[in-house]
């Protein structure tokens, strides 16, 4: 149903109260987050949502498709509508709901997070927004987070076909055996030509580009947003990318020459999971010495670009976790001068998860993370840095689901193993057992 009421922004003349707004949207509120007036994300299908750890991006139901709709009219959907609405009365929407696990325990929500960096811009929330339904007038985009295609030319295994085009073939190949949803065809409708002209006019209000895919770095579309902020002279603008790092020059583009234009440092955050033929397992294509080599690339220019290492905590590392870290650590690459190194605690797919680990194995992996704090602490890394393990342990410990997943796990890891010709228990023999024995595990 159209709005009965015409636009209307709220309109706050009185500075001291404009004051107590931001104090109490910001920093007292338990629903308010900037990023819906801030941001709009979109998915390789061209799925439209909030944010891209929303209840709606998780479910594949969001708020509209870049396909078939423009971007304005994902902004102002109804859901986003009455986003914002219930974010402003304190009502806790079901589209937060992972912020709101994390703020109930106590651990930095994206919704925090976001309020901090983006809590600047809260005269745009009050001189835009028509408080009577939620819509935006004159919507200013400050936090690109657009995926415009699965491209990669990885196939990790803690992803799928809707992140990665090499998972296709797999999942086309073995689809009446697994049941598993076909994205190839949502993916190759994606994001319209006219969803990237209107992206390309909001350029100029970009304050952070984060680019992930897919792999971005072998990406069209990203090199033609790049390219037009070097054009339009729209190059103070962070540059964020989630990348696997294995390839830095694409159709003869050398991104680090293009990354010269570009006045702020720029953000790389690096997949990798584990060592040698480990990471080649876990993330298939991987070349361990390529990575390495490219580590020392990235190195090269510290002052201009920083690297962070965001690792998927799953059952793959669970039990080498520590030898990962001192190895990364010894080697420089991880240092107590570095960005917070992201340990992602893994739900999904969940049979990889590590608190499906059964709790003889749980008992090892606790103890992994524990030797991996003492040797961070030994080198007196910073606080914030150590308590990305602490959370692990608390993750690790939190459920026990190995009864319910096993037989997934079992399956899934013979699947792959047979397709991609790989080995998983002369890979990790030390979790070997998870694989071979039915009643009895014997460490």
């Amino acid at each position: 149903m159209p709005d009965s009421k015409p636009n209307k922004p709220v309109v706050v003349t009185d500075e001291g109260h404009k004051i107590f707004l931001k104090d109490l949207m910001l920093n007292r509120s338990e629903t308010f987050c900037m990023i819906p007036w801030t941001h709009i994300h979109t998915t390789p299908t061209g799925q439209g949502s909030p944010c891209c750890i929303a209840k709606s991006c998780a479910d594949n139901e969001g708020v509209g498709n870049s396909r078939d709709h423009s971007l304005a009219d994902l902004v102002n959907s109804p859901k986003m509508r009455t986003l914002r609405l219930d974010m402003i009365k304190g009502t806790k929407n079901p589209e937060c709901t992972n912020c709101h696990k994390h703020d109930a325990q106590g651990v930095p929500s994206f919704r925090t997070q976001s309020n901090e960096r983006w809590g600047h811009n809260f005269d745009e929330v009050l001189a835009t927004t028509d408080m009577n339904t939620g819509r935006i007038v004159n919507f200013r985009m400050r936090y690109f987070d657009i995926r415009f295609s699965n491209i990669c030319n990885f196939k990790c295994r803690t992803c799928g076909s809707a992140f990665s085009s090499l998972w296709e073939a797999e999942d086309l190949k073995s689809q009446e055996e697994t049941n598993v949803p076909n994205y190839a065809m949502e993916i190759e409708k994606g994001n319209s030509p006219e969803f990237l002209r209107s992206v390309l006019q909001q350029v100029p209000n970009f304050e952070v580009a984060y680019f992930a895919g897919g792999e971005p770095l072998i990406t069209d579309e990203h090199y033609t947003l790049i390219e037009h902020m070097i054009e339009t002279g729209n190059t103070d603008i962070e540059l964020r990318y989630n990348t696997n790092i294995s390839n830095f020059k694409y159709k003869k583009k050398d991104i680090f020459k293009l990354w010269k234009n570009f006045s702020k440092p720029i953000s790389i955050y690096a997949s990798i999971d584990h060592l040698g033929n480990r990471a080649e397992y876990i993330r298939h294509g991987t070349k361990w010495d390529v990575i390495e080599s490219n580590i020392k690339k990235l190195r090269i220019y510290k002052k201009r670009i920083h690297l962070q290492v965001n690792t998927v905590y799953s059952i793959f590392n669970a039990l080498t976790i520590s030898h990962f870290y001192k190895y990364m650590i010894d080697k420089h690459y991880y240092t107590p001068e570095s960005n917070t190194w992201t340990l992602y605690c893994m739900d999904s797919p969940s049979h990889l998860a590590c608190h499906a680990l059964p709790l003889e194995f749980k008992a090892q992996a606790k103890q992994q993370l524990e030797l991996t704090i003492k040797y961070m602490e030994d080198l007196e890394f910073r606080e914030e840095q150590i308590d990305e393990i602490k959370r692990c342990i608390v993750w690790l410990m939190s459920k026990n689901t190995w009864e319910d997943q096993k037989q997934d796990f079992r399956t899934e890891i013979a699947r792959l193993d047979r397709l991609r010709e790989e080995d998983f228990c002369a890979t990790f023999p030390e979790i070997q057992y998870l694989y071979r024995v039915d009643e009895r595990l014997k460490p």
